[in-house]
């Protein structure tokens, strides 16, 4: 089991952790300052609602990364598991690769939008910032995840999926692997090796 510190070389192979913690940050600040716009009338601080909300739909798209590389989205597992491992590896590609196909098509959509945003200078109404800045967590988010789901379509094709290197337990498919490792319930593959 490998120790995952959090460091920058982390944050580099990893880098939807660091925009989704620095999207968090910058939201819980935003709040403290519009509870601070509330209770003292003075304050005018109206941009703070307008980032709060270009946040929260930029950790969406970067959310859509994270839960491919933690290989988190919803599914049908009672279907799922009632099928053999060749036939679960044959169906998660289809599935990774119609994800992509539709992640291709997002990430298109919202690059011409950015496009159109930019031609005509438009600006958020109340931080004047660029939309396009503002929105382009939709590319970067589509960006990351074309990229992920490539990495675990080539994990699933080198048999190196921790879903398939693993005889997990029943009942035990939501356990984390590091967990499931800890505990001492599966062998750890990098030992044997």
């Amino acid at each position: 089991m490998e120790n995952k510190k959090l460091s920058v070389r982390y944050f580099l192979k990893n880098p939807e952790y660091a925009i989704a913690a620095s999207f968090l940050f910058v939201i819980l600040i935003s709040s403290m300052l519009q509870v601070l716009n509330r209770i003292i009338p003075q304050m005018k601080m109206p941009w703070t609602l307008e980032l709060i909300t270009y946040l929260f739909g930029g950790l969406v798209w970067i959310g859509i990364a994270l839960a491919i590389h933690d290989d988190s989205h919803v599914g049908i597992k009672t279907v799922y598991s009632m099928f053999p491992k060749k036939v679960r590896k044959v169906i998660k590609v289809i599935h990774m690769t119609l994800f992509a196909i539709m992640m291709s098509f997002f990430g298109y959509l919202g690059l011409m939008a950015l496009m159109s945003y930019a031609r005509r200078g438009q600006s958020t109404p109340a931080l004047h910032a660029p939309t396009w800045l503002m929105r382009s967590p939709i590319v970067i988010g589509a960006v990351i995840s074309l990229y992920r789901l490539g990495e675990r379509i080539y994990m699933i094709i080198r048999d190196k999926d921790p879903e398939f290197l693993y005889d997990i337990p029943t009942g035990l498919e939501d356990v984390s692997i590091d967990l499931l490792i800890q505990e001492g319930l599966i062998p750890n593959k990098g030992e044997q090796e």
